[in-house]
């Protein structure tokens, strides 16, 4: 099978982003970070650490729940955070959806998790070169910032769900 970057096949991506949420003095807060202003979807937006799985490398055994890693290695990559693979579980699991493109004839299969800030391994979130920004927000504070729009609704809806869990 022909590798893509970022899609599972030509016509499938499987998206996850993860809303992780700490306490701040009794309020719960979830951690965004603001795109870069040269990325290709939503620029300048603010979203969720996670990001695309990618099809299977070649060699991989076949195996169970890949998808755990590819969460746990995108919250890495985007925040610096580890934190294990294993919590990506149905408990977890705050936002599924799906979206077809129909321009680009991609159907893409959306999951949003909430886990606590707790669960990681660090003190601090140092973000990655895809983003330029970080905040903690509030469930109040959503208004506030712009996700994309209608594209950005899934995050709103993710962290809106991880926040009252």
């Amino acid at each position: 099978m022909e590798q893509l970057k970022h899609q599972l096949t030509k016509n499938v991506k499987f998206l996850h982003k993860v809303a992780i949420v700490r306490n701040n003095q009794g309020q719960k807060e979830a951690l965004i970070l603001q795109r870069a202003s040269d990325a290709k979807s939503r620029p300048n937006c603010w979203d969720l650490p996670g990001g695309n799985v990618e099809w299977p490398a070649s060699g991989q055994a076949s195996a169970a729940d890949l998808h755990q890693a590819d969460v746990a290695r995108e919250v890495l990559e985007e925040a610096n955070l580890v934190v294990d693979q294993k919590i990506f579980d149905l408990t977890n699991l705050v936002h599924f959806s799906s979206y077809f493109a129909a321009e680009k004839d991609i159907y893409t299969v959306i999951c949003g998790w909430g886990i606590n800030f707790s669960d990681t391994d660090q003190a601090e979130v140092k973000i990655s070169d895809e983003h330029q920004a970080q905040a903690w927000v509030s469930l109040a504070d959503l208004a506030n910032y712009d996700f994309g729009g209608v594209k950005g609704e899934f995050v709103k809806h993710t962290i809106s769900e991880a926040l009252k869990k």
